[in-house]
């Protein structure tokens, strides 16, 4: 890889490699540090990374890099404090049911949601997303059939609860 290909990655990838760790650490500041390591990362390794494959490594480093915080702060009670402290990310007030669904997120394990946000959120393709989780296509389509399943009972639990109060 060369310098000029490492900037188009840069220019071409860091807002979603922004969105995609901010929707895993559920901070912003944790998710600029995670984005900012990763393309360090990718810049020690230049030589030895494709351009091609810059963007499935770029992808793979965040999974790692949120999984290794993740593992470092230890609960999934954290997510729940983030909504509620000032520095977390703030739902969308354009659409109603963001916090639930935010919710419904963090009631999927790390692979489960890691899938759903890079399908339903960030747009990628399966064979994308298969080289950066390290599984086949027809598991990432078995995953996420799932995954969304499971979105889909909390979801429509949640709903009957608020329906009966």
């Amino acid at each position: 890889m060369t310098t000029a290909d490492y900037n188009q990655c840069v220019r071409d990838f860091s807002d979603g490699l922004y969105r995609y760790a901010l929707k895993m650490v559920h901070r912003r500041m944790e998710a600029e540090d995670i984005v900012q390591l990763v393309f360090e990362r990718l810049w020690k390794n230049h030589r030895n990374v494709e351009a091609a494959a810059a963007k499935a490594y770029l992808f793979k480093s965040i999974q790692r890099a949120s999984i290794d915080l993740y593992r470092k702060q230890g609960t999934r009670d954290r997510a729940m404090d983030d909504l509620r402290t000032d520095n977390a990310v703030q739902p969308d007030r354009t659409f109603e049911h963001r916090q639930l669904i935010e919710l419904a997120l963090e009631e999927l394990n790390a692979r489960q949601k890691q899938m759903v946000l890079l399908r339903d959120y960030e747009g990628y393709p399966y064979k994308d997303i298969a080289k950066i989780m390290d599984l086949t296509e027809a598991q990432v389509k078995i995953n996420l059939f799932r995954a969304r399943k499971k979105m889909h009972f909390f979801l429509n639990r949640s709903e009957q609860l608020v329906n009966e109060v």
